[in-house]
């Protein structure tokens, strides 16, 4: 059925409500535990209303990937005209802020579903390697440039930076701030 301006625009709030809400439940307790029930009470909608906007939570999961791929790409382009050593301790912060951490909540089995979820959607994958793409362009700018190290391959400096990204949240915020992460970071990295 067609839906009028003032319904789309009120599905689409709601879709991020649910998507918004199944995020922060995540953190709460672990992505395993919610069920559909808990989305539609918490959101306040009805499981039927839930089941018109997303058939599963495997749907939900590759919204919200998606959208967090989504968000990272456009970023990256604003950062686009930054010398690369910028562009990369500035993808350190945002790494070190939670901006890439979608659906995180207690470690366990609930990454290998979420991965799972993942590996089946095509475009997030797409837009995964995508993102890869371009960490290991700027690294190989910087490279050539003489202002990154090339004793390091671009891989290992990504894998750093989702390693550094991961530090447990007491390490990270106290007493070692997140600017002395990144600044660690960039002397790794910065070419003698």
């Amino acid at each position: 059925m067609p839906r009028g301006r003032y319904q789309q625009k009120q599905w689409e709030v709601r879709e991020q409500a649910i998507l918004d809400t199944l995020e922060v439940l995540s953190a709460e307790r672990g992505f395993n535990t919610i069920t559909m029930d808990d989305l539609a009470t918490t959101v306040g909608i009805s499981k039927a209303t839930l089941y018109q906007h997303f058939p599963s939570k495997d749907e939900m999961v590759s919204r919200l990937l998606a959208q967090h791929e989504d968000r990272f790409l456009d970023w990256l382009d604003q950062i686009g005209s930054e010398p690369a050593t910028v562009r990369l301790s500035h993808i350190m912060l945002y790494l070190l802020e939670g901006h890439v951490k979608p659906l995180q909540g207690p470690p366990g089995v609930e990454i290998e579903n979420i991965m799972a979820v993942f590996e089946r959607d095509r475009a997030l994958v797409e837009r995964h390697d995508e993102i890869l793409k371009q960490l290991v362009a700027i690294i190989e700018e910087g490279q050539s440039g003489g202002t990154i190290t090339p004793l390091l391959t671009p891989d290992a400096i990504i894998a750093a930076m989702f390693a550094l990204s991961k530090l447990p949240e007491g390490i990270r915020h106290n007493p070692v701030p997140l600017d002395h992460i990144v600044l660690f970071f960039e002397r790794a990295i910065r070419a003698e």
